[in-house]
C-alpha cells in the first residue's frame, strides 16, 4: 500500500470547512496519488464543538501538536507537510524532521496584515527541505512588491496567483473561477513534486 502523504493544516481562524480548503482537498484527491491528510488542531475542534470562537494557543505548542498528529499516521517515502496561512508557518517548522520530503504553503503570512515591518522571514531562513509557496498578488499578508525584494533561501519557490487575495478569491477582471485557479494550483504542485521533491 502506498502511504505517501500530503498533510494539510488549516489557518488560524477557519478549519477545513473553509471554501478554499474544501475545494483544494477535492481537487487534490482527484488528481494526485498522495494520500490527502487534513490536520485539525484541538483548539479548532473545540470551536466547532462549542460554537465559541477562541484564538489559537501558543505557536510552539501548535508546532508540537502538528508533529504529534503527523507522527500518528503511517508514512511512506514521500511526505509533504503543508498548510494554509498559519498552517504554512507551522509546516516550515517541521522541515528538519527526517521523514519530511517538502513543504508547501498557501497564502504564507510574510508579515502582519499590512505591516511589512513586522515580517516573519525568520520562519523561512532555516528551511532544510524544498518549499513551494502559493501567494495571491493581492494578499495583504505578503504582496509581490515587498516579497520579491527579500532574500529568500534557494530552496523556496513562489508561485504568484494573479489577482488573488489571501483566500485565493479572484477579482472579476481575472475572468477565471476559483475552481479553475485551484486546478491550476494542483497542477503546479504536482509538477513541483515531480521535479523538485521526488
Amino acid at each position: 500500500m502506498n502511504n505517501d502523504s500530503f498533510f494539510m493544516a488549516h489557518g488560524a481562524g477557519t478549519g477545513h470547512d473553509s471554501d478554499f480548503l474544501k475545494s483544494f482537498g477535492a481537487a487534490f484527491c482527484r488528481s494526485e496519488k498522495l494520500q490527502y491528510v487534513p490536520v485539525t488542531f484541538k483548539y479548532m475542534k473545540d470551536i466547532r464543538s462549542t460554537g465559541k470562537r477562541r484564538p489559537p494557543p501558543k505557536f510552539t505548542s501548535l508546532v508540537e501538536e502538528y508533529l504529534e498528529l503527523v507522527c500518528k499516521v503511517q508514512k511512506g517515502n514521500l511526505n509533504i507537510i503543508a498548510g494554509k496561512s498559519m498552517g504554512g508557518r507551522l509546516a516550515t517548522q517541521l522541515s528538519a524532521e527526517s521523514f519530511v520530503s517538502g513543504i508547501v504553503c498557501f497564502g504564507f503570512p510574510f508579515y502582519q496584515q499590512g505591516k511589512p515591518e513586522k515580517h516573519r522571514l525568520s520562519f523561512l531562513e532555516k528551511l532544510e527541505k524544498p518549499c513551494l509557496i502559493f501567494q495571491g498578488t493581492r494578499d495583504a499578508f505578503g504582496r509581490p512588491e515587498w516579497v520579491n525584494k527579500q532574500e529568500l533561501p534557494d530552496c523556496v519557490t513562489i508561485h504568484w496567483i494573479e489577482g488573488a487575495d489571501h483566500d485565493f478569491e479572484l477579482l472579476k477582471s481575472q475572468k477565471k473561477t476559483c475552481e479553475q485557479t485551484i486546478e491550476e494550483m494542483v497542477y503546479i504542485l504536482n509538477q513541483w513534486i515531480k521535479k523538485t521533491v521526488v
